[in-house]
């Protein structure tokens, strides 16, 4: 029983430590790229700018409702992020949502396709009260072949 304890603190350990690293090597690998073409994570309010200067931000977390971790709900929930991008002088705001009846989990805007691929934290993994501030989502982009 305690091996069994052991073995499964080192998995936790393991999966908080690649969680809590992979964000920021993934965004320090894609600094001073021109072409976006693999996972971003953008903290809420954040602005990511390439070295083309096409900006993405996380602007705002409209709606959070994914059923809390070890917890049986009698619906899965979903969540609903606000993005806004800005190729040249054109911005565009669009939404991306896990809706299980409309979902959207990508569009295309202004050339590229943004694709939502996770929302963090999710709920019920934290010891403390996740505070609006401590979200992030990944997402990935690729330009658009016109």
């Amino acid at each position: 029983m305690k091996k069994a304890l052991g073995i499964i603190g080192v998995f936790v350990a393991i999966v908080c430590v690649g969680m809590s690293c992979g964000k920021e090597e993934i965004n320090s690998a894609l600094e001073g790229t021109e072409t976006a073409s693999d996972t971003l994570a953008i903290k809420l309010g954040e602005t990511i700018t390439s070295a083309a200067g096409e900006q993405l931000t996380f602007k705002k977390l409209v709606e959070d409702s994914r059923c809390p971790a070890n917890t049986m709900c009698i619906w899965q929930g979903m969540v609903t992020v606000e993005m806004q991008a800005q190729v040249g002088s054109k911005t565009e705001t669009f939404t991306l949502t896990t809706n299980p009846q409309e979902p959207k989990t990508s569009a295309v805007v202004l050339g590229y396709e943004v694709t939502l691929v996770n929302v963090f934290p999710y709920p019920g993994t934290s010891i403390e009260e996740v505070q609006e501030s401590d979200y992030w989502v990944d997402v990935k982009v690729v330009k658009v072949n016109n």
